[in-house]
């Protein structure tokens, strides 16, 4: 709840400045589109060269939700992950094998199933290493791409402003103070655009990224003990233990309160 509110002031306060902003710029003299359109665009072309065009228009794509969905696993999930079990505990296969396909978590639902199958030990941890792994290469990818286009930003205000910087000089040859002002303020506006972009905008979100990826290695890594331990055959009262230092941490979106009655009671 305190999240939300925090996350609505937030979004409040930028839109109040935004406004205020175009307030005290009636005539335009602070918003340039071309300036902005050469720094957006320029930084956005160099990024696809300097990874892929998929790479990047897949994280604009699904920005939003890497951003808004932190790594959790609801009741239901969790309910049925303790059913599974006392069910393979107790050795019934078939009713092991229906919790496991109503997992939501691919990474706990695989696990599961491997285990199920009776996969060794050994092979089982090194399988949930690989796709933990990828997990976590992908998500670093995805930082570097933000990093990148944090680097290019400024690059291409500085571009603007020679750009501007020359048209003025040919301004000064025509003896043209009009189009000396206009290139002048142009020049000027691209870095700007190019530090608030990369500043305001891209570097914070980068941060944003790589503290989310953490979360969700901590929870790949949690799902990972819990299928060892299911490995193992642990009573269901030992995955308390595991899960509440994972929903007790001030970011995770799910405290222990919430956990179900099985496992508060287990």
């Amino acid at each position: 709840m305190k999240a939300v509110i925090v996350k609505v002031l937030i979004g409040s306060g930028l839109f109040g400045l935004f406004v205020l902003f175009l307030w005290a710029d009636p005539s335009g003299r602070y918003f340039n589109l071309s300036g902005l359109f050469l720094v957006v665009v320029g930084t956005f072309a160099a990024t696809v060269l300097a990874h892929s065009f998929r790479g990047v228009t897949d994280l604009l794509r699904r920005l939003r939700s890497k951003l808004t969905n932190k790594a959790s696993m609801d009741s239901e999930d969790l309910d049925v992950f303790l059913h599974l079990v006392e069910a393979h505990r107790r050795g019934s296969v078939r009713a092991a094998e229906q919790a496991a396909r109503r997992l939501q978590e691919s990474l706990l639902r695989t696990g599961a199933e491997l285990v199920i199958n009776r996969t060794p030990q050994a092979d089982l941890t090194r399988m949930l290493q690989w796709k933990i792994g990828a997990q976590r290469e992908r998500d670093q990818a995805e930082i570097q791409i933000v990093r990148t286009m944090g680097a290019f930003a400024p690059a291409f205000g500085m571009l603007g402003t020679l750009l501007g910087l020359i048209g003025m000089m040919y301004g000064l040859d025509a003896n043209r103070m009009e189009q000396i002002g206009e290139s002048m303020g142009f020049a000027m506006l691209t870095t700007v655009y190019g530090l608030v972009l990369a500043n305001l905008v891209l570097k914070p979100l980068a941060t944003r990224l790589e503290r989310r990826a953490n979360e969700n290695l901590a929870w790949a890594y949690v799902q990972m003990e819990s299928v060892l331990m299911l490995h193992d055959r642990c009573h269901a009262a030992m995955f308390r233990d595991y899960w509440q230092a994972f929903f007790d941490h001030p970011e995770a979106s799910e405290p222990i309160d919430s956990l179900p009655l099985s496992v508060a009671k287990s």
